[in-house]
């Protein structure tokens, strides 16, 4: 910048000189008239004006020519002194301090991404811990293990934060003692070797303005980034957080519903049903008739034991809302119902087998009974075939149906026709009537205050012969 000046100055003198002589030769000539020697030329046209003009101009032209030869061989000539520049080491030296700010800015800008880490890591770990706590009471609602879980994720927690502190420590340490050996670097330059520095420093000033408001311009583009990528992430966090909530709530309402129609309001409010329920055994006597088998009765058995497992599995799942009073009315509801069909079973077999005795005892009575009605059939059979008789009344307590005993040899027809006879007399006429396998007799005619009496004889009318 100094050589410029100089050059300028030295041009301006020869200017100035070459100028000063050209007046001074000027003098000594008579001035020329441009309008008395234009009025003339009306006149008299004379060509030693245009020649004398012509070479004027040729004459100024090769003057300036040599003047400008003659400055710039001044120039040439004129020494610099650039030992000065050459001494500073003026560019090594901006080279160093700009090298020195930079890298002090770059470190400071790191240990603020270090400080923005460690709280971004220490929120992570925040939202981690509730995440898990929220799983934790939604997993073990009701039960000890709870704040025992609940307990070991906070210790996790507090964990992994005091070790994210203890390595921002560390990193900020380090951070802080390179911008502190960085700010010694700068500290170390001579002041009055950069004073001396900073006034050659004018031709580089627009070039380090330039970088001032590049580098200004570059921070505050990675300030803003890092401000917009920081509201991104929160609001990313919010988002998700958002989703995660509403994702929550919708699966809790799809598997743990609210029953609120009547009828399951009714069925599920304060239920709590503490009744034990037992299940009896089988009756012995159910397999004895056959009507549920030995293989059977494992077979249900094993059901109501499976049952119960299930209803135990689904009881340590930590449902909320209608579920759990559900299931344990379900469970209740079954378990009663199976009771009392355990019951009923029981009953059925002990009525069976009641009923099977009394009936084999009825049976044996019944047997005796034909036992002994078939040996008073064949002693009656007998007095009959004795006494010429066709039979006898033996129940005459409806004159209508009349119960009668006939001789297995004697044939009687629907509404035929015979008589009951008491000693010889005839005393009223009957009118047989078949059903099955037996016989009965209805009165048609009686003798004036006759009617026929048990043990009274009955004789058969012969059926007529075709032709009469």
């Amino acid at each position: 910048m100094g050589n410029d000046n100089e050059i300028k100055q030295l041009i301006r003198r020869e200017s100035e000189s070459f100028l000063n002589t050209a007046l001074a030769q000027s003098k000594g000539v008579k001035a020329y008239n441009f309008e008395e020697e234009f009025s003339k030329t009306g006149k008299n046209k004379s060509y030693v004006v245009i020649v004398a003009t012509a070479i004027t101009i040729v004459a100024l032209l090769v003057a300036s020519m040599l003047v400008t030869r003659a400055i710039s061989r001044s120039v040439d000539a004129t020494p610099v002194d650039v030992a000065t520049f050459e001494d500073l080491n003026l560019k090594d030296l901006l080279d160093a301090s700009k090298r020195n700010e930079t890298d002090l800015e770059r470190t400071k800008l790191e240990l603020s991404q270090i400080d923005t880490d460690l709280k971004t890591a220490l929120d992570k770990a925040d939202r981690e811990y509730k995440s898990s706590a929220e799983s934790i009471q939604a997993k073990a609602q009701g039960t000890n293990d709870a704040a025992v879980q609940t307990a070991a994720a906070a210790a996790a927690r507090d964990a992994a934060k005091d070790k994210l502190r203890a390595n921002y420590k560390a990193a900020a340490a380090k951070k802080e003692a390179d911008i502190a050996a960085i700010q010694k670097r700068i500290d170390q330059y001579d002041s009055h070797t950069m004073d001396q520095a900073k006034q050659q420093q004018a031709t580089l000033a627009n070039e380090k303005l330039v970088f001032d408001i590049e580098q200004k311009k570059q921070a505050d583009m990675y300030e803003a980034r890092i401000a917009d990528l920081t509201a991104a992430r929160q609001k990313d966090i919010a988002e998700l957080t958002r989703q995660k909530d509403e994702l929550a709530a919708s699966l809790t309402a799809r598997y743990n519903p609210n029953f609120v129609d009547e009828r399951s309001s009714s069925l599920l409010l304060n239920w709590s049903d503490k009744h034990i329920y037992t299940v009896e055994p089988f009756h012995g006597y159910l397999s004895t008739a056959g009507i549920l088998d030995e293989a059977s009765e494992k077979k249900l058995d094993r059901s109501f034991d499976d049952f119960e497992y299930l209803a135990k599995k689904l009881r340590a799942v930590p449902y909320i809302n209608s579920v759990p009073p559900a299931l344990s009315r379900l469970e209740t509801e079954a378990e009663s119902s199976i009771s009392a069909y355990r019951s009923a079973l029981v009953a059925a077999g002990s009525g069976l087998e009641s009923r099977d005795e009394n009936i084999a005892h009825l049976t044996a009575r019944a047997e005796a009974a034909e036992n002994s009605l078939a040996q008073y059939r064949a002693a009656v059979t007998a007095y009959a075939h004795d006494n010429r008789e066709s039979g006898y009344i033996l129940d005459a307590s409806s004159q209508t149906r009349l119960v009668i005993f006939l001789a297995p040899d004697v044939k009687v027809a629907e509404g035929g026709l015979g008589y009951v006879v008491r000693g010889d007399t005839a005393v009223a006429t009957v009118a047989f009537h078949i059903e099955g396998d037996a016989v009965y007799a209805k009165v048609t005619n009686a003798e004036s205050g006759e009617q026929p009496r048990p043990f009274d004889s009955i004789l058969v009318e012969a059926p007529k012969a075709a032709d009469q």
